[in-house]
């Protein structure tokens, strides 16, 4: 089942009844109630400091592993509330977790990282066939562990093969569509911890990123190949993402539709959000040695 979005950006009070997430408003000086069924939820959304929670509301929308995003004052999500555990075979799925050896860590990095070098090729092939041929047999040339760094290589030729302009640099504070394209990874970023919670891992153990300031190592491993489906949201439509210097309402609009667009993994055609899932069900696999590979997406036109 698709789950729903919600993206609150006024003021208003959330709370929660009968198993139903309630946003009560003021328009013209009437008060207005929205109801939502929790069980419908995947994300959650907000965007101002001006909406009140209830605890109980966060506990139930926890309760069905809806992932809460806060934003910041520049409506950048900086904040996500994921329950701590969600499947009922949570403990032997981490134990495997924790168990990896270097050695299957650094063949699953490996995986992740061709996976996303060829989802890279695909969507510079509409541009840019020659820096996509690059990009494929680069990603042929990775090895476990990724020691060549063949990731930042790649990374140089494609955001440099792209028509962004010449003063375009991928930095978190650069210029648009800089902005758009953190909002949207951000997003996607809790859209995996939510599916790697969801399969009964625990997102602070990673498989190539280490950070002690870093809860969220592994969302950041394996969100690596989905990157690319946002780059597409923005690229695709880039007369408006350089529209305005800062993210309007459109934008996050689009940027929130990567959760639903369509993607391919293996020969089934599946909304991104989905996908998610079949992925990090993957990964428990090979952590307990039932399957030597993770299963990553492509773009349809990709088979």
């Amino acid at each position: 089942m698709l789950k729903r979005t919600l993206c609150f950006s006024n003021r208003g009070f959330l709370r929660c009844a009968s198993q139903q997430l309630v946003y009560e408003t003021e328009v013209d000086g009437e008060k207005q109630a929205r109801t939502f069924p929790i069980e419908d939820l995947g994300f959650v959304v907000i965007e101002t400091s001006q909406v009140t929670l209830t605890a109980y509301a966060l506990q139930a929308l926890a309760a069905n592993n809806t992932a809460v995003v806060f934003c910041d004052a520049s409506c950048m999500p900086s904040a996500v509330l994921q329950p701590l555990m969600m499947h009922s075979t949570a403990q032997k799925h981490v134990q495997a977790q924790l168990e990896a050896t270097e050695a299957l860590k650094n063949r699953l990095w490996r995986q992740t990282i061709q996976a996303k070098i060829r989802n890279q090729a695909t969507l510079l092939a509409k541009s840019n066939k020659n820096a996509s041929l690059r990009l494929m047999n680069l990603a042929d040339q990775v090895k476990n562990g990724d020691p060549g760094n063949c990731e930042a290589q790649a990374a140089r030729i494609y955001f440099s093969s792209h028509d962004l302009g010449p003063t375009f640099r991928r930095d978190p504070d650069g210029v648009m569509p800089n902005a758009a394209l953190n909002y949207g990874y951000a997003i996607l970023r809790a859209a995996t911890a939510r599916a790697l919670v969801g399969s009964g891992l625990v997102c602070i153990v990673g498989i190539h990123h280490h950070n002690q300031y870093n809860s969220f190592v592994l969302a950041d491993d394996i969100m690596e190949p989905y990157r690319p489906f946002v780059d597409d949201i923005v690229l695709s439509q880039l007369e408006l993402f350089v529209s305005s210097q800062t993210l309007t309402q459109p934008m996050k609009a689009a940027l929130l539709g990567t959760l639903t667009t369509d993607v391919m993994i293996e020969t089934m055609r599946r909304p991104l959000m989905n996908t998610l899932s079949y992925t990090t069900a993957s990964l428990v696999r090979c952590f307990t040695k039932e399957e030597k590979e993770i299963h990553y997406p492509e773009f349809p036109d990709a088979q």
